[in-house]
């Protein structure tokens, strides 16, 4: 059985499945995990930064409040655009690696595609 490309790039909709589709479990784990690892820790930095956030307007400390805001949005934007960049990475390398496995080539496959822009 010969992968259809377009059957494993939709499956890529969740991080990992297109590549158990083309029979890579081990390409399967590394997308999920640093697509959720990624992805993760930024929505848990907004969510607890703004707790912690309205703590220090509480007490009135707008300069240390300022500051803890710029930088969990720049680590906030790091580790989002990190996580956008594995889940369509995920999406090519299935794609990818669909193609390669239907024109027969079985080493090729074994490489990790990253999405270029």
């Amino acid at each position: 059985m010969t992968p259809d490309w377009r059957l494993a790039a939709g499956l890529s909709v969740v991080p990992g499945l297109g590549q158990l589709y083309n029979r890579q479990p081990r390409k399967a784990v590394f997308f999920l995990l640093a697509t959720v690892l990624t992805l993760g820790p930024a929505v848990l930095l907004i969510m607890f930064g703004e707790q912690v956030g309205h703590g220090l307007i509480d007490r009135r400390a707008f300069t240390l409040f300022l500051l803890l805001a710029f930088v969990s949005v720049l680590v906030f934007l790091v580790l989002f655009v990190l996580g956008l960049f594995f889940w369509a990475s995920a999406a090519a390398d299935a794609r990818r690696t669909a193609l390669t496995l239907r024109e027969g080539g079985e080493g090729e496959a074994a490489r990790v595609w990253f999405f270029r822009l």
